[in-house]
Protein backbone atom coordinates (compact mmCIF):
# COMPACT_ATOMS: atom_id res chain seq x y z
CA UNK A 1 0.00 0.00 0.00
CA UNK A 2 1.42 3.40 -1.04
CA UNK A 3 0.17 6.75 0.19
CA UNK A 4 1.35 10.33 -0.05
CA UNK A 5 0.11 11.33 3.38
CA UNK A 6 0.97 15.03 2.99
CA UNK A 7 2.15 15.22 6.56
CA UNK A 8 1.62 13.08 9.64
CA UNK A 9 2.19 16.16 11.78
CA UNK A 10 0.04 19.30 11.60
CA UNK A 11 1.31 21.96 9.16
CA UNK A 12 1.48 24.50 11.97
CA UNK A 13 3.89 22.24 13.89
CA UNK A 14 6.42 21.86 11.04
CA UNK A 15 8.89 24.27 12.62
CA UNK A 16 8.73 22.66 16.07
CA UNK A 17 11.56 20.33 17.10
CA UNK A 18 9.21 17.94 18.94
CA UNK A 19 5.89 18.16 17.07
CA UNK A 20 2.77 16.22 17.90
CA UNK A 21 1.28 13.81 15.40
CA UNK A 22 -1.88 14.63 13.46
CA UNK A 23 -4.39 12.53 15.42
CA UNK A 24 -6.82 12.22 12.51
CA UNK A 25 -4.24 10.99 10.00
CA UNK A 26 -2.60 8.62 12.49
CA UNK A 27 -6.00 7.21 13.51
CA UNK A 28 -6.93 6.67 9.85
CA UNK A 29 -3.58 4.98 9.17
CA UNK A 30 -3.91 2.71 12.23
CA UNK A 31 -7.51 1.81 11.29
CA UNK A 32 -6.36 0.88 7.79
CA UNK A 33 -3.46 -1.18 9.19
CA UNK A 34 -5.71 -2.99 11.69
CA UNK A 35 -8.32 -3.78 9.03
CA UNK A 36 -6.05 -4.75 6.10
CA UNK A 37 -2.67 -5.52 7.67
CA UNK A 38 -0.68 -4.97 4.43
CA UNK A 39 2.64 -6.75 3.96
CA UNK A 40 4.39 -3.55 2.87
CA UNK A 41 3.46 0.04 3.73
CA UNK A 42 5.05 2.94 1.81
CA UNK A 43 4.40 6.51 2.91
CA UNK A 44 5.70 9.63 1.18
CA UNK A 45 5.78 13.20 2.41
CA UNK A 46 5.56 12.05 6.03
CA UNK A 47 6.94 15.32 7.49
CA UNK A 48 8.44 13.28 10.35
CA UNK A 49 11.32 14.38 12.55
CA UNK A 50 13.81 12.35 14.62
CA UNK A 51 11.83 13.12 17.79
CA UNK A 52 8.95 10.95 16.50
CA UNK A 53 9.45 7.24 17.16
CA UNK A 54 8.79 4.59 14.52
CA UNK A 55 6.29 2.82 16.78
CA UNK A 56 4.18 5.99 16.89
CA UNK A 57 3.57 5.51 13.17
CA UNK A 58 3.43 1.72 12.77
CA UNK A 59 3.19 -0.76 15.66
CA UNK A 60 6.66 -2.25 16.30
CA UNK A 61 5.16 -5.66 17.04
CA UNK A 62 3.68 -5.69 13.51
CA UNK A 63 6.22 -3.80 11.35
CA UNK A 64 9.90 -3.14 10.89
CA UNK A 65 10.16 0.53 9.90
CA UNK A 66 12.71 2.23 7.65
CA UNK A 67 12.69 6.03 7.32
CA UNK A 68 14.41 8.86 5.53
CA UNK A 69 13.33 12.12 7.14
CA UNK A 70 14.17 15.44 5.52
CA UNK A 71 17.66 16.77 6.18
CA UNK A 72 20.16 18.99 4.43
CA UNK A 73 21.66 15.77 2.99
CA UNK A 74 18.37 14.54 1.56
CA UNK A 75 17.06 17.92 0.40
CA UNK A 76 19.69 20.29 -0.98
CA UNK A 77 19.35 24.03 -1.27
CA UNK A 78 18.07 25.25 -4.62
CA UNK A 79 21.05 27.21 -5.98
CA UNK A 80 18.74 29.22 -8.23
CA UNK A 81 16.46 30.17 -5.36
CA UNK A 82 17.98 29.56 -1.89
CA UNK A 83 14.91 31.05 -0.17
CA UNK A 84 12.88 28.11 -1.51
CA UNK A 85 14.73 25.64 0.74
CA UNK A 86 12.44 24.04 3.27
CA UNK A 87 14.14 22.26 6.12
CA UNK A 88 10.78 20.83 7.19
CA UNK A 89 8.39 18.53 5.38
CA UNK A 90 9.24 15.77 2.94
CA UNK A 91 10.34 12.38 4.21
CA UNK A 92 9.60 8.79 3.23
CA UNK A 93 8.90 5.57 5.14
CA UNK A 94 8.74 1.87 4.31
CA UNK A 95 7.19 -0.59 6.76
CA UNK A 96 7.71 -4.35 6.35
CA UNK A 97 5.27 -6.69 8.06
CA UNK A 98 6.78 -9.00 10.67
CA UNK A 99 4.52 -11.77 9.34
CA UNK A 100 6.57 -11.92 6.13
CA UNK A 101 9.25 -14.60 6.17
CA UNK A 102 11.93 -12.23 4.90
CA UNK A 103 15.16 -10.63 5.96
CA UNK A 104 14.75 -6.90 5.34
CA UNK A 105 17.81 -4.67 5.08
CA UNK A 106 18.37 -0.98 4.47
CA UNK A 107 20.44 -0.16 1.39
CA UNK A 108 22.69 2.80 2.14
CA UNK A 109 22.49 5.37 -0.64
CA UNK A 110 23.72 8.91 -1.04
CA UNK A 111 21.17 10.91 -2.95
CA UNK A 112 20.05 14.52 -2.80
CA UNK A 113 16.42 13.53 -2.33
CA UNK A 114 14.39 11.64 0.22
CA UNK A 115 15.27 8.29 -1.36
CA UNK A 116 14.91 5.08 0.62
CA UNK A 117 15.65 1.56 -0.58
CA UNK A 118 15.42 -1.78 1.20
CA UNK A 119 16.25 -5.29 0.13
CA UNK A 120 13.91 -8.15 0.97
CA UNK A 121 15.49 -11.60 0.99
CA UNK A 122 12.98 -14.43 1.07
CA UNK A 123 13.58 -17.95 2.43
CA UNK A 124 14.11 -19.29 -1.12
CA UNK A 125 16.85 -16.61 -1.54
CA UNK A 126 14.71 -14.52 -3.91
CA UNK A 127 15.63 -10.85 -3.56
CA UNK A 128 13.42 -7.84 -4.18
CA UNK A 129 14.31 -4.19 -3.81
CA UNK A 130 11.59 -1.78 -2.72
CA UNK A 131 12.48 1.88 -3.07
CA UNK A 132 10.59 5.11 -2.68
CA UNK A 133 11.54 8.67 -3.46
CA UNK A 134 10.10 12.08 -2.73
CA UNK A 135 11.63 15.14 -4.31
CA UNK A 136 10.57 18.72 -4.58
CA UNK A 137 10.06 19.66 -8.22
CA UNK A 138 11.67 23.09 -7.79
CA UNK A 139 15.11 21.48 -7.47
CA UNK A 140 15.38 21.25 -11.25
CA UNK A 141 16.68 18.83 -13.82
CA UNK A 142 20.13 18.36 -12.23
CA UNK A 143 18.51 16.94 -9.11
CA UNK A 144 16.23 14.70 -11.19
CA UNK A 145 19.30 13.44 -13.09
CA UNK A 146 21.06 12.63 -9.82
CA UNK A 147 18.06 10.58 -8.66
CA UNK A 148 17.99 8.74 -11.99
CA UNK A 149 21.72 8.07 -11.57
CA UNK A 150 21.09 6.65 -8.09
CA UNK A 151 18.45 4.29 -9.47
CA UNK A 152 20.76 3.17 -12.29
CA UNK A 153 23.61 2.58 -9.84
CA UNK A 154 21.32 0.60 -7.56
CA UNK A 155 20.22 -1.62 -10.44
CA UNK A 156 23.77 -2.10 -11.74
CA UNK A 157 25.37 -2.87 -8.36
CA UNK A 158 22.64 -5.25 -7.24
CA UNK A 159 22.16 -7.03 -10.59
CA UNK A 160 18.45 -6.85 -9.96
CA UNK A 161 15.74 -9.01 -11.35
CA UNK A 162 13.01 -7.54 -9.15
CA UNK A 163 12.66 -3.92 -8.11
CA UNK A 164 9.64 -1.87 -7.12
CA UNK A 165 10.17 1.90 -7.34
CA UNK A 166 7.53 4.17 -5.86
CA UNK A 167 7.45 7.90 -5.42
CA UNK A 168 6.36 11.34 -6.35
Amino acid sequence: RYQNVQGLIPFGDLGITHPTLNDTKISELHAYINKNYPDIVVLNETWLKPSIFDNEILPSDLYKVFRCDRSSDSHPFDCNNPKKFRKNGGGVLIGVSNKLAVDSRLINLKCKAEFLAIELIFENNTKIIIATCYRVGTLGIENADQILGTVKTLIRKRTLKNMILIGD
